[in-house]
């Protein structure tokens, strides 16, 4: 394909669409075209506009990111293209505000709308879903249409009774409960888009996650991850969600062992961090994440989770070796 050699970033970004392999591999061709793209115009931009141009590119694996399989890694990473060859194409586009939400904010009336118009991680959730449902509506059968636009709005209607949405002030628990609604939503129509009954697909109860609605997206803050590894754990919802466990189990560790252990404790999270850093293969911070990656962390958080339970339960002089014995798989005791 020899993308490296594409004159200009237009070349590059046509060349990866015509030879794309609608997989994981995808996502390590993606980097080759956004970085020709953005030595064009990045450099260019104000500090106003590479964040937007970021936070575009981050809707991206935030679209695909309660989804498994290869086909989404490499729908996230062509996503991501398509934002920088966009922006190539016409710089002077990142400087425009980024949208609140998928509707005119000024024009909030309804608790869903004003809920949403309230806070950044639901705003960004909608403009998601606005995006995917319009792609969706767009491509479906025209008998179906019809079908799909009253379903849409049955739904949106479900919300504020399904998540205790109130006129004025909401709590973060209906606050959670929205976005992940949203979220649901966005997969599922992903998911259902290219099916023969896009309706019954919607309404199939195993494509219905059993989860929290309440539930936080991870341990920090999705909406500003700083390292490649928030990175990959706010691209994946269930990473997100054993990220939460992970936080738990290290607060629970820290009630557990004796005060003047509990700074070895930072220190041994901290190179726990350092371990998973090194071994799996994070790759720059704004990628799509591949499976074997999402793979590695996940092992590491279940295997630390599992440590960080058993060490403290041990002799003192015992504990710390136990918590600084890094390794990807739990170790298992001989029979």
């Amino acid at each position: 394909m020899e993308l490296s050699q594409a004159k200009t970033c237009k070349d590059a970004a046509e060349r990866l669409e015509s030879c794309a392999w609608y997989s994981s591999a995808d996502a390590q061709f993606a980097p080759i075209v956004i970085e020709k793209c953005e030595k064009s115009f990045l450099p260019k931009l104000s500090k106003q506009a590479q964040d937007r141009y970021m936070e575009e590119m981050q809707l991206c694996a935030y679209e695909f990111s309660r989804q498994d399989g290869t086909m989404y890694i490499s729908a996230a990473a062509l996503c991501q293209v398509d934002v920088a060859a966009e922006i190539a194409k016409d710089p002077a586009s990142s400087n425009l505000p980024m949208d609140r939400a998928s509707f005119d904010c000024n024009k909030a009336q309804t608790p869903l709308e004003t809920v949403i118009c309230s806070d950044l991680k639901l705003g960004h959730a909608d403009i998601v879903l606005g995006r995917v449902y319009a792609n969706t509506l767009n491509s479906a059968p025209d008998e179906v249409k019809t079908a799909l636009i009253q379903d849409e709005k049955q739904w949106l209607k479900s919300i504020s009774e399904k998540c205790g949405l109130a006129a004025r002030v909401n709590s973060q628990t209906s606050l959670n409960c929205v976005r992940n609604q949203f979220e649901r939503r966005f997969t599922d129509l992903d998911v259902c888009a290219n099916g023969d009954n896009i309706i019954a697909c919607l309404h199939v109860p195993d494509n219905q996650p059993s989860e929290d609605d309440s539930a936080p997206r991870a341990s920090f803050d999705c909406e500003a991850p700083s390292t490649a590894l928030e990175i990959v754990i706010c691209a994946d919802a269930e990473l997100g969600q054993a990220d939460i466990k992970l936080a738990e189990a290290y607060r629970l560790a820290g009630s557990k062992i004796a005060q003047e252990q509990k700074k070895h404790l930072i220190e041994s999270e901290r190179q726990w961090l350092h371990f998973v850093n090194k071994t799996c293969p994070l790759g720059a911070v704004g990628g799509i994440p591949p499976i074997m990656t999402r793979s590695c962390v996940r092992t590491a958080f279940e295997t630390r989770i599992s440590q960080l339970a058993a060490c403290p339960q041990k002799k003192t002089e015992e504990q710390l070796p136990c918590l600084n014995d890094f390794h990807l798989f739990e170790k298992k005791d001989a029979p």
